[in-house]
C-alpha cells in the first residue's frame, strides 16, 4: 500500500509548487510560473516568464523602438500542446542618448496561454521547458539566454497556484481591450499622421505605441492636443514608411492611468454603409455578361480575349514594337529557333502575370484593399518604369549598345540561341500591360479576385497567354513572318524610330507621375533622367568593345554607381512629393458638372430624389479617357443629365483610395472603369465598360 500511495504524495508535492526555481542570467533573474496548480486535459492554462532585472537595466517590448530586440521564447512541450501568443504588458518610454526605445525596467511578467490536449491522462506529470533569448541594456547592451523548467501534474481539476499574485499583477499591467473612444486617422501631412480621438473625459495625455516596427518614428515627440470632446495626436511616421494611408495601425494607446489596445483604421476609411443594397444591382447585358454567366469556361474565354486586346493598348505598343523589331531581325531563323523564342516570350508574359497576381492575392490576404493595376498607383514603380523606358529608348537611338540586350535587338541573339531577350521582353510587356485595363479585363479580373486562389491564378494565366498568343502564333507558323519586310539597312532607321515611340511612352509616365505626386515628382524624374542620360553616355563612349578591359570596367562601375545612386535618390524624392501632395489635384474644376465622389454624396442626392451617375476612373486607364471624350464629357450627355436631374460624380482612382477600392469590390470589380447609375428607388445599373452616348441615354431613360 505504501508504494501505491507514493505517486499521489509526489503529485501533492508538485501541485504545491506551481513554480520552478528561478535562474540567474545576465543582469536579471528569470522564473517560469504557472497560474494553476495542475493541468486539466482539454483546457487552457497560463504560464508566465518573469524577469526581475537589476537596477537601471531594461529589456524590450514587441516593438523595441529606436533600438533593441524583444525577448524570444521557444517552448519545449509534449506533442499536442498549443502555445498562444505572448500577452505583452504596457511598455515604458526609455530614452538613452537621444534615442527612444520601448521596454521594461525592474520586474515584468510575460503571460502566455497554453491549451492542453484532451488525451492527457490524470495522474501523469508534464515537463515544461522555456528557452529564452533576450537583449538587456543599460549604457551598453548585452545578449542573454536562459533555460527554465517547470513540472506540472495532470488532474481532473485545478486550483490557484502560489504564483497567483504574479499573474494578477501581470494582467493589471496589460492594456484594456475595451476602447471607450473613437479613434480614426484624419490626415497625413509631411510624414506626420494625425489621429483624431473622440469621446468624453479624454485623458490629459496620450501616447501611441505601434506594435509593428518601421511605422512610427519613436524619437520625435507625439504632440497631443485636446479641445472639448475631440483630441488630436500627431504621429511622426518613420522615414521608411511610405504608404501610411493604406495601413491599419495596431498598438497601445497609453494614458496616464489607463491604456487600451487600439486599431487605427487606414486613412480615408469610412463606415461600411453601402450606398445601395448590392442585391439590387442590375448588370447590363452584352457579350461580356453572357460569358461571365457561363462560369469558369466563360471566364477563361474573357481572360484570353482581354489578353489579346491588351496588345493594341497604347501603353503596351512601345514594348511590342521591340518584339516586332526582333522578329524582323531574326527572320532567317529555323522553325525550332522561332518556336523557342515564342515560348520564351510567352513564359515571360505568363510568369509576370502570375507574379503580379500572387503579390495582389498575398497583400489582400494580409488585409490590404487593393485592386488590379495597383502598381501604377505607386509613384516609385512609375519612376523606375520611366527610367527603364528612357534607357531602352537611348539604346535604340544608338547612344549605347548592350550586346544581347533585353529587347533582343542585337543580331547575335539568333546565332547564340539566347532566349533571355525574348523572355525579358515578355516580362516587360506584362508589367507595362497588366494595369492597362482593356475590354473584358476589368470584369474578369474582378471575378478572379473574388474566386479562390487557384481559380484566380488560372484566370490570370489565361490573361497572360492571350497577351502572348499573337507572337506565339508567329513562332509556330514562321511562314507568316515572310509577309513582314525583309531585313536591311532600313532597319537601323526603324530601330531608332522605335526609340522615339518609347520616349512618347515616357511622356505618358511623366504625366501619370505628376498626377500621383505633383510637380515636385516631375522635377525629380527629370533630374533622374539627366543622371541616367549621363550614365548611358559614359557607357556608350568608354564601355565599347574597342576600349581596353580596364577602361570598360571603370565605365561600367561608374554607370552602375550613377544609376543606383540616382534611382535611390529619386525614390526618396517622389516618396516625399507623394506625401506632401496630399489628396492630389482637384478632381474637377470650379463649375465642372462632375463633382468628387463619396458615399455620402451619393446618399444625399438619392435622399433628395435625384438619380446619380458615378464614373470610377483613373489617369492611367485608357478606356476611361476614351469614354470621357466620346460619351461622358460631351454636350449631349450633359444636356441629358440636366434634363433628367442626374447628379454626375467622379471617383478618381489614380492615387490609391481605400474607399474607392472597397466600392469597386462591392460590384465584383478589381479595377476601373466602372460606371454606375443609381435610381432613387434603390436600384443600381452597371453600364458596359465601352460607353457610347446611346448606351448612357438608354440607361437614363430606363429610370
Amino acid at each position: 500500500m505504501r508504494y501505491r500511495t507514493l505517486p499521489f504524495v509526489l503529485l501533492i508535492l508538485l501541485s504545491a509548487v506551481g513554480r520552478a526555481e528561478p535562474v540567474q542570467a545576465v543582469h536579471t533573474t528569470i522564473e517560469l510560473l504557472a497560474e494553476q496548480d495542475a493541468i486539466v486535459p482539454g483546457e487552457t492554462f497560463h504560464l508566465a516568464v518573469r524577469f526581475e532585472q537589476e537596477p537601471n537595466w531594461h529589456i524590450y517590448w514587441v516593438n523595441p523602438g529606436a533600438s533593441g530586440l524583444p525577448p524570444e521564447i521557444t517552448w519545449k512541450l509534449p506533442a499536442g500542446f498549443e502555445v498562444g501568443a505572448i500577452q505583452w504588458p504596457i511598455p515604458q518610454l526609455i530614452s538613452l542618448e537621444g534615442l527612444v526605445s520601448y521596454g521594461y525596467k525592474d520586474v515584468v511578467s510575460f503571460i502566455v496561454p497554453v491549451k492542453a490536449p484532451a488525451e492527457l491522462k490524470p495522474g501523469t506529470v508534464v515537463d515544461i521547458r522555456a528557452e529564452i533569448f533576450y537583449l538587456i541594456c543599460n549604457e551598453l547592451c548585452l545578449p542573454g539566454d536562459a533555460v527554465v523548467d517547470l513540472a506540472l501534474p495532470v488532474g481532473k481539476s485545478s486550483g490557484p497556484s502560489e504564483a497567483t499574485a504574479v499573474f494578477k499583477a501581470g494582467r493589471a499591467s496589460q492594456p484594456s481591450s475595451e476602447m471607450p473612444f473613437e479613434v480614426i486617422a484624419s490626415r497625413l501631412e509631411e510624414q506626420t499622421l494625425f489621429v483624431e480621438i473622440t469621446g468624453q473625459s479624454l485623458p490629459e495625455s496620450l501616447y501611441f505605441f505601434a506594435e509593428a516596427e518601421g511605422m512610427i518614428d519613436p524619437n520625435p515627440a507625439q504632440i497631443y492636443t485636446v479641445e472639448g470632446e475631440v483630441a488630436q495626436l500627431a504621429l511622426p511616421m518613420d522615414f521608411l514608411f511610405f504608404e501610411g494611408d493604406r495601413v491599419e495601425l495596431e498598438g497601445v494607446l497609453a494614458g496616464p492611468e489607463t491604456s487600451w489596445r487600439v486599431s487605427i483604421p487606414p486613412l480615408g476609411t469610412t463606415p461600411d454603409v453601402p450606398a445601395a443594397d448590392a442585391k439590387a444591382v442590375q448588370t447590363s447585358g452584352g457579350l461580356e455578361q453572357r460569358l461571365l454567366d457561363l462560369g469558369l469556361f466563360g471566364w477563361l474565354i474573357l481572360a484570353f480575349s482581354g489578353g489579346v486586346i491588351l496588345n493594341v493598348m497604347p501603353c503596351v505598343l512601345p514594348v511590342l514594337s521591340l518584339k516586332v523589331f526582333s522578329l524582323l531581325n531574326h527572320g532567317g531563323q529555323s522553325r525550332a529557333q522561332a518556336m523557342a523564342h515564342g515560348i520564351a516570350y510567352t513564359l515571360g508574359v505568363v510568369f509576370s502575370f502570375l507574379i503580379l497576381a500572387g503579390v495582389l492575392f498575398a497583400l489582400r490576404a494580409l488585409g490590404d484593399s487593393i485592386g488590379w493595376g495597383f502598381q501604377l498607383q505607386n509613384p516609385g514603380f512609375v519612376l523606375v518604369l520611366a527610367v527603364v523606358f528612357f534607357l531602352f529608348g537611348l539604346n535604340l537611338m544608338g547612344v549605347f549598345e548592350i550586346g544581347s540586350s533585353l529587347v533582343g535587338a542585337d543580331a547575335k541573339v539568333a546565332g547564340r540561341k539566347d532566349l533571355f531577350g525574348s523572355f525579358g521582353v515578355g516580362v516587360l510587356a506584362a508589367v507595362v500591360g497588366a494595369p492597362c485595363v482593356g475590354p473584358f479585363v476589368g470584369g474578369v479580373s474582378g471575378v478572379a479576385l473574388q474566386a479562390n486562389t487557384f481559380t484566380g491564378l488560372l484566370i490570370f494565366t489565361m490573361l497572360g497567354f492571350g497577351m502572348a498568343s499573337p507572337f506565339l502564333v508567329l513562332a509556330a507558323f514562321p511562314k507568316l513572318v515572310a509577309y513582314l519586310p525583309k531585313p536591311g539597312l532600313w532597319m537601323e532607321t526603324f530601330k531608332q524610330s522605335m526609340g522615339f515611340l518609347l520616349m512618347a511612352a515616357l511622356v505618358f509616365l511623366a504625366y501619370l507621375l505628376g498626377q500621383l505626386a505633383g510637380p515636385a515628382a516631375i522635377v525629380a524624374l527629370l533630374a533622374l533622367l539627366l543622371v541616367a542620360a549621363l550614365a548611358a553616355w559614359i557607357y556608350g563612349r568608354w564601355a565599347a568593345p574597342v576600349k581596353s578591359p580596364r577602361t570598360r570596367g571603370v565605365a561600367r562601375l561608374v554607370t552602375l554607381a550613377l544609376l543606383v545612386t540616382g534611382i535611390f535618390w529619386g525614390l526618396g524624392s517622389v516618396r516625399v512629393a507623394y506625401n506632401n501632395y496630399g489628396g492630389g489635384p482637384k478632381l474637377v474644376a470650379e463649375g465642372d458638372p462632375w463633382a468628387p465622389w463619396s458615399n455620402e454624396a451619393v446618399e444625399k442626392s438619392l435622399a433628395e430624389g435625384k438619380p446619380v451617375f458615378v464614373d470610377f476612373t483613373a489617369s492611367w486607364c485608357l478606356i476611361c479617357q476614351v469614354n470621357k471624350k466620346s460619351a461622358l464629357h460631351t454636350e449631349a450627355t450633359q444636356e441629358l443629365f440636366e434634363e433628367n436631374g442626374v447628379v454626375s460624380l467622379s471617383a478618381d482612382w489614380t492615387r490609391y483610395d481605400p474607399a474607392i477600392t472597397e466600392e469597386l469590390e462591392k460590384f465584383e470589380r478589381s479595377g476601373v472603369p466602372l460606371y454606375l447609375l443609381y435610381s432613387p428607388s434603390g436600384q443600381v445599373s452597371v453600364l458596359p465598360q465601352n460607353l457610347t452616348n446611346g448606351i448612357v441615354r438608354e440607361a437614363v431613360k430606363a429610370l
